[in-house]
């Protein structure tokens, strides 16, 4: 493989490291990101973090609404012939990914071909992995099926937010994927199929959110931590929808947690300034550290209670 002009694609600012990393040590020749996006009651039209980050490196900038005729001749004026995506947002067709004879690396932070699909970082914590991986594949046609070339793993507490381990993702990605794209310009490395059964995840949405006490601690401690901080996690308690937005501890923590035998799940048990608020779930008690009630600001749990005596005897359905 030939030094590569690679064309960057990628918008959220998880994707922004790596992008500034590239740009230091390869030649990046332009950045594809979605189009500015109207934000707020005025609909001023904001731009995506790569393309701030972008221009801020004095890179050339491509925003196109689809990937067709006008994007690909973009992409042939700047003479790119690889192609690095990561969060980027958009499916790449086959006559784009014509455009890359040097290669098409797609970033996706799962273990493929676990959790293919738009979630993996949501997914990770709600299935209570105790670890995550990130891998650098082939683009292919079908969503993330494409050859692996390597792979990187770090530990999990859990206590980890999705926030938290996007950001930690962000930094991981951006150590580990150049090294490894030079391995692969110099052919020190070979890519392999994906093996084993291939597992999906969907677009996050609100009832994603929607508690059941009837789980274990784990599960629920699993999903909280997930849904934060969109689109929050969240049960009815006082004829409200009450969002759970923080709890106490990580795995380790979780198993010493206290059971709760013959409670009715969701019933609030304990309050203690060193955990938080104590919920009863199937098997253990759920200790609660920050929640929000409808159209107001989130707080920690001794503020809520100091404000919300009657939480100490609701019951979360």
């Amino acid at each position: 493989m030939t030094e590569p002009k690679i064309l960057f694609a990628g918008t959220p600012e998880i994707a922004v490291p790596l992008l500034r990393a590239l740009a230091k040590d390869f030649h990046v020749v332009g950045v594809l990101t979605n189009c500015d996006r109207s934000v707020g009651r005025s609909k001023a039209l904001v731009p995506s973090p790569v393309k701030q980050t972008a221009l801020e490196l004095g890179l050339p900038v491509l925003q196109f609404d689809t990937l067709k005729g006008p994007a690909r001749q973009a992409v042939r004026e700047l003479g790119a012939d690889t192609l690095i995506s990561f969060a980027f947002g958009k499916i790449f067709g086959p006559m784009f990914l014509d455009l890359f004879p040097n290669g098409r690396f797609n970033v996706h932070p799962s273990a493929l071909p676990l959790f293919r699909g738009p979630s993996p970082i949501q997914s990770t914590i709600h299935s209570g992995l105790e670890s995550c991986t990130i891998s650098l594949q082939n683009i292919g046609l079908g969503m993330d099926e494409g050859d692996i070339w390597g792979t990187f793993d770090f530990p999990l507490t859990g206590s980890e937010s999705t926030q938290a381990l996007t950001q930690k993702v962000a930094e991981v990605v951006a150590q580990s994927v150049p090294c490894l794209l030079r391995d692969i310009i110099d052919q020190k490395v070979q890519s392999h199929a994906q093996e084993g059964e291939a597992t999906y995840c969907q677009m996050i949405g609100r009832e994603d959110g929607n508690l059941d006490f009837s789980k274990t601690a784990r599960e629920l401690h699993c999903q909280i931590r997930a849904c934060y901080p969109w689109p929050k996690a969240w049960a009815k308690a006082n004829g409200m929808d009450i969002a759970i937005t923080g709890v106490w501890g990580g795995f380790d923590e979780l198993s010493a947690s206290g059971s709760c035998d013959g409670i009715e799940p969701g019933t609030v048990v304990a309050f203690r300034k060193d955990r938080g608020i104590g919920i009863a779930c199937s098997d253990k008690v759920l200790w609660v550290t920050a929640l929000q009630l409808p159209s107001k600001k989130e707080m920690d749990y001794k503020s809520f209670v100091n404000g919300n005596q009657w939480i100490l005897k609701a019951r979360f359905e």
